[in-house]
């Protein structure tokens, strides 16, 4: 068995390896100057935003929590559309969608108007745009880097993962975006539709916060950390036919498409003036002392330092854990937390997708193995409802969407310490790709994420867990109980059963 699956990798590795006429990333690239965070902007709408936190407190930050979609949507084209000086973003995902488009298209419009853009995307899903990135990267204010990309562009890219996967699946998960080194919006979302209630599929529920103050400079220095490692690398290098004189065709291409999409008669696709929003903001911030987690970025693969960092914050907590993950496989790490917390009279709830709610069948498959242990341990565990009574909120009105899921990677403890960040309770955010994160303490800040959090975890948004008499599963909420878990179709639980048979829970 073993000789033929060295043989079936050398086969592949050949495949990828011969030469077939498609595109490989050259052996040679450029690496790019080195660019830094400029200081903090003096002027412009963001420098007086900043400002105007300052005469309400010069020691801590200040900070509003981005649970609306809409909401976060429009905080994002504000701070692009208010920057002067620079824009810095990273994230896993950016979609070609309204979304993505929209976004891409107000930061061009900023780096237009002498903005330096930097932009740090994963490889993982930019398939079929290395072009664009490449001539994107040769405008003389945008500069796209691309964290750890296979070789191979186009044919043999699937292969490639395959033979080169202990490389290739480490991957960047964290999500920021910085605003004239003023304002930070950090947290779940990535860059898509279904991240702003736009997608008529389906739409999270998802978390970020938006930051001002000292924190801030904290986070550009991440940034500037991943910026320069070894594993980003310049989009140029992508694409070697691109060439600046690109850009128009492709500007030109993604208006278009904006234009044609009935979505821009909601949201409008210029640039606008934010000053009543940013004046609302600053009244609606609390103040609180913040703290900035990431996993140290290598050649190789990246460091632990926010799975210490989050378990050194889980041991604050005195009386009451409330958590919001996703994709939740709980290993051993997880199951000693939750019984040291047990042991200290410590109350935890957690709430995960339910498999109706779940964009990820095969992550729900591994997880559900672990909920008889985490009801023994002690865990209060709550699935979310795919048509629970937040629906209406999460999607951006007009849009009706199918179902809804949870995405927010999200915890408060004794309702004072919040985390917000990029984090899954699973094997792929501990030893795979790197994560990042935001520690809030504030009573203020706690109080609204322990509010939400009550919210989300709700009969009518949430089926609580429970054991019956005999040790059985059951699901209850403001709808009755169930006996088996709820789901949207059969061909889900059909998958969920097959994915169920797959040992995969390390790459999860």
């Amino acid at each position: 068995m073993i000789k033929h699956r060295r043989v079936v990798r050398t086969v592949l590795a050949v495949i990828v390896l011969m030469p077939n006429g498609c595109r490989s990333l050259p052996s040679d690239f450029e690496l790019g100057e080195p660019s830094y965070a400029f200081d903090p902007a003096t002027q412009g709408p963001l420098a007086e935003f900043g400002a105007a936190w300052e005469k309400r407190s010069t020691e801590k930050s200040g900070f509003l929590l981005l649970d609306r979609n809409d909401e976060d949507l429009q905080w994002r084209l504000a701070i692009i559309d208010s920057a002067r000086i620079s824009l810095d973003l990273q994230t896993y995902l950016w979609a070609r969608d309204f979304s993505g488009r929209l976004i891409a298209s107000r930061m061009q419009a900023a780096a237009d108007r002498g903005v330096r853009v930097r932009l740090l995307v994963d490889d993982f899903l930019t398939r079929g745009s290395d072009r664009v990135i490449a001539a994107l990267d040769q405008h003389p204010n945008i500069e796209i880097r691309i964290w750890n990309p296979g070789k191979r562009r186009q044919l043999g890219r699937n292969l490639e993962y395959l033979v080169r996967i202990r490389e290739l699946n480490h991957r960047l998960h964290n999500k920021s975006l910085i605003a004239d080194n003023r304002v930070v919006i950090s947290g779940g979302r990535n860059i898509a539709d279904a991240y702003y209630g736009l997608s008529e599929s389906y739409n999270f529920f998802d978390l970020d916060l938006l930051g001002v103050g000292p924190f801030v400079p904290r986070t550009s220095k991440m940034f500037d950390r991943y910026w320069h490692s070894a594993q980003a690398v310049p989009g140029r290098n992508l694409h070697g036919r691109a060439t600046p004189e690109d850009i128009a065709r492709f500007t030109a291409q993604r208006r278009r498409l904006l234009e044609e999409s009935p979505l821009s008669e909601i949201i409008p696709l210029d640039p606008q003036s934010w000053e009543e929003r940013l004046a609302d903001g600053i009244a609606q911030m609390v103040p609180g002392e913040a703290e900035v987690i990431y996993d140290k970025p290598g050649e190789r693969e990246p460091s632990q330092d926010a799975l210490v960092g989050l378990q050194r914050f889980f041991r604050r907590a005195q009386k009451e854990v409330q958590v919001a993950n996703p994709y939740l496989v709980p290993g051993e790490p997880f199951f000693q937390g939750a019984a040291k917390l047990e042991e200290r009279g410590v109350d935890m709830a957690i709430i995960t997708n339910s498999l109706g709610s779940t964009n990820q069948t095969i992550v729900h498959a591994a997880y559900a193995r672990a909920r008889l242990p985490m009801l023994e341990a002690g865990v209060d565990v709550f699935e979310m409802k795919y048509h629970g009574a937040i629906q209406s909120e999460l999607d951006t009105a007009p849009i009706e969407s199918d179902w809804v899921g949870l995405h927010a990677k999200a915890a408060v403890l004794d309702r004072e310490h919040v985390f917000i960040g990029s984090f899954n309770f699973s094997p792929r955010s501990r030893n795979l790709n790197t994560e990042m994160g935001i520690l809030v303490h504030s009573p203020e800040f706690g109080a609204q994420m322990g509010a939400l959090m009550d919210r989300i975890m709700s009969p009518d948004n949430a089926w609580q867990l429970r054991l019956d008499e005999d040790s059985n599963l059951a699901w209850e909420s403001s709808n009755g109980t169930l006996t088996s878990q709820p789901y949207q179709s059969i061909w889900r639980r059909i998958q969920n059963g097959i994915f169920g048979l797959l040992p995969v829970e390390q790459h999860l």
